[in-house]
């Protein structure tokens, strides 16, 4: 029987290759593990890459790392009975997401600066229209705590892990988002590292999510080619290492908080 085919979704330019990078990476390892599993065929992450991938005849796409961008692209999908596995975003229930609860985010950092026991929260982000939006989210959560707005106690620094040096100032304690499966991990321990910095991270890295949508496609689609639409769909729900809510998102998954030192160094988890 003819290997089915894959779409998987990731930006090879911009500000997100680095969650590409790992997405592509653990392809690769899928690729060496199981061979006769699927045929993986990349789509850069543009505007349009929906339609191309609705109207190529995959058995399911996965991948996607910007959150507005595939909210647009599901209802081509699901037109099409595709189904979508997120590693790195959520976007609704008729996709399956091993990502955090981006919308816990800021009050995890709130928190995180109450528990520092500092009166006041400055916050510093990056100017793309994600960052920004957390930026007002994390703002506006502290107020709401009584946390004074400006220097004097903790730094929020709301930007990718190798733009952290640009961000970073004062002498407190600093909380920040972070991701220890990218490989823009290793800038930020080396621009933190004279400073007391505190990790805002998933309990799954980026490695371990994208692990865990291409190792449970891989061993559906191996057991069952022919499985298609929902029954696809279900088919990796049942194998997923993570286990998945039945609106399509990891149970218990959530943010921590440690020193930076502690957070996982390693790219590669098992």
């Amino acid at each position: 029987m003819t290997r089915p085919s894959v779409a998987v979704v990731a930006p090879l330019t911009g500000p997100r290759t680095a969650w590409g990078a790992a997405l592509l990476d653990q392809l690769e390892r899928i690729r060496a593990a199981r061979p006769d599993a699927a045929e993986w065929h990349v789509h850069d992450e543009t505007p349009e890459v929906a339609r191309t991938v609705a109207d190529a005849g995959y058995a399911a796409v996965v991948g996607h790392t910007d959150a507005e961008g595939v909210r647009r692209a599901l209802p081509v999908y699901q037109a099409a009975g595709l189904p979508c596995l997120l590693p790195f975003v959520r976007a609704g229930a008729s996709a399956l997401s091993w990502a955090p609860d981006g919308d816990a985010l800021a009050h995890t950092i709130v928190e995180g600066a109450m528990a520092l026991g500092v009166n006041a929260l400055a916050v510093t982000q990056d100017e793309e229209p994600g960052w920004t939006a957390l930026g007002l989210a994390v703002t506006k959560e502290a107020g709401r705590a009584g946390l004074t707005p400006g220097p004097g106690g903790a730094l929020a620094v709301l930007a990718p892990q190798d733009r952290f040096a640009r961000f970073a100032r004062g002498a407190g304690p600093v909380l920040t988002p972070t991701d220890c499966g990218l490989i823009s991990f290793a800038q930020l321990r080396h621009a933190a590292s004279d400073r007391e910095v505190w990790a805002v991270h998933p309990q799954m890295c980026a490695v371990r999510r994208a692990k865990a949508a291409v190792t449970a496609l891989a061993q559906a689609l191996s057991e069952a080619p022919a499985l298609r639409g929902t029954a696809l769909t279900d088919a990796v729900r049942a194998r997923s290492g993570a286990l998945l809510t039945t609106e399509g998102t990891p149970l218990g998954d959530g943010w921590l908080i440690s020193r930076l030192p502690w957070a996982c160094p390693a790219r590669n988890p098992l």
